[in-house]
């Protein structure tokens, strides 16, 4: 495999000659977006999820972002047992126990959005490390809410 190459459809692993990573496809963030589960190490290489400074970003193209994001969650749920480190795209890095509290923390962030209610998310507060986040929460607020009169 060299750059630029595409993965066969449907890939379940990397293949290449190196250690053993499981893609973990879904379609939260973006479409075809994935996650990497390098098997030997118990490291997840999350993209652009599972931050610790992030909000969820998500993909408002989709028929139902949040269901999608839910999805990635759930699946990301079921390799935690696997993983002893977490590497998102944006944030630090995370151990086992920040990859259970930041699956927890989108998760409540989604699903609050799911019921039309403030999600209370220390990352678009106030006091959140970066203040254009609330903005983009605001921007993905507004976007649902025209979806949902459609």
């Amino acid at each position: 495999m060299c750059c630029g190459t595409l993965l066969p459809a449907g890939a379940a692993e990397i293949p290449w000659d190196g250690p053993t990573v499981r893609i973990l496809e879904h379609q939260a963030h973006a479409p075809g977006h994935a996650a990497l589960l390098i098997e030997e190490r118990g490291v997840l290489v999350a993209g652009d999820m599972l931050s610790d400074i992030l909000m969820p970003f998500l993909d408002l193209e989709a028929t139902d972002p949040l269901a999608d994001y839910l999805e990635a969650l759930r699946q990301f749920g079921a390799v935690a047992g696997e993983v002893v480190a977490v590497v998102p795209g944006h944030g630090s890095v995370g151990g086992a126990e920040q990859l259970r509290e930041r699956i927890a923390m989108d998760r409540a962030y989604v699903q609050a959005l799911q019921k039309g209610r403030d999600p209370q998310d220390p990352r678009v507060g106030p006091a959140a490390p970066l203040y254009w986040l609330a903005d983009v929460h605001s921007w993905q607020l507004q976007r649902l809410a025209e979806r949902g009169k459609n």
